[in-house]
């Protein structure tokens, strides 16, 4: 019996390698592509809350172009991260501000009744706790459908609408993906507030793969049901 050679990076180990050194790349040209988020978020004392809130708008694009390259990178199709953030980038940066800034506008209000929930009702108020509660329990059903809407529009192009209505179609037909993304998004807020927000820059490439890899049963049942040719990228 003739064994075949086995050809120069095809091996598990050098796919492995593969994948940290694209996740690397993939996190700093995320973090590259929101330095005016990390300007406004140091210079928040000065600037006030809303500068860092409108330096937000351009993470959309950034998270989009970012989830279509580790998604090609998870699918054997990587053409190199950097060229395929680049392209994505620059392909869906409108598409990308309208799904992200109604889900954004969504957040800042949630966030800021949260902010605002001593204030309004006194710190010993019995109703306090179970309205907090309800408030983050909304944020992150909030959160999940614009990482499912933003992770949809990295593979394919449909209207916004249709995006808005498979992100909420996707609690109900894929559970596990939703409850997956839900965690992901919880694990990560808990550690930076229990550390420091600085620690995001060093996390969201690790963060985004995950989200990636967590998607890919929604991703694959979008493209059999609701696609006649395979359509994205």
């Amino acid at each position: 019996m003739v064994q075949k050679k086995a050809e120069y990076g095809a091996g598990p180990l050098f796919r492995a390698a593969g994948t940290a050194a694209g996740v690397m790349m993939g996190s700093a040209l995320l973090v590259l592509a929101n330095v005016l988020l990390l300007v406004a978020v140091l210079a928040a004392p000065v600037l006030g809350a809303w500068a860092v809130v409108v330096a937000l708008l351009p993470a959309g694009p950034a998270l989009v172009a970012c989830m279509y390259a580790f998604n090609r990178l998870l699918g054997g199709r990587d053409s190199g991260v950097y060229r395929d953030f680049v392209r994505s980038y620059r392909l869906n940066f409108l598409p990308a501000l309208k799904v992200w800034t109604p889900c954004l506008a969504v957040l800042v209000v949630i966030g800021a009744n949260l902010a605002g929930l001593p204030t309004a009702l006194g710190p010993d108020n019995p109703v306090a706790p179970a309205l907090r509660l309800v408030l983050l329990v909304l944020a992150l059903v909030a959160a999940t459908s614009a990482v499912h809407a933003l992770l949809l529009l990295s593979r394919f192009s449909f209207r916004t609408r249709d995006l808005y209505k498979l992100a909420l179609y996707s609690f109900g037909a894929q559970k596990r993906v939703s409850l997956g993304t839900a965690g992901i998004l919880f694990v990560t807020a808990t550690l930076l507030l229990l550390t420091t927000a600085y620690l995001l820059p060093f996390l969201s490439g690790a963060v985004v793969i995950l989200l990636c890899l967590n998607a890919r049963p929604l991703l694959k049942l979008v493209q059999d049901k609701f696609t006649t040719n395979g359509q994205g990228a």
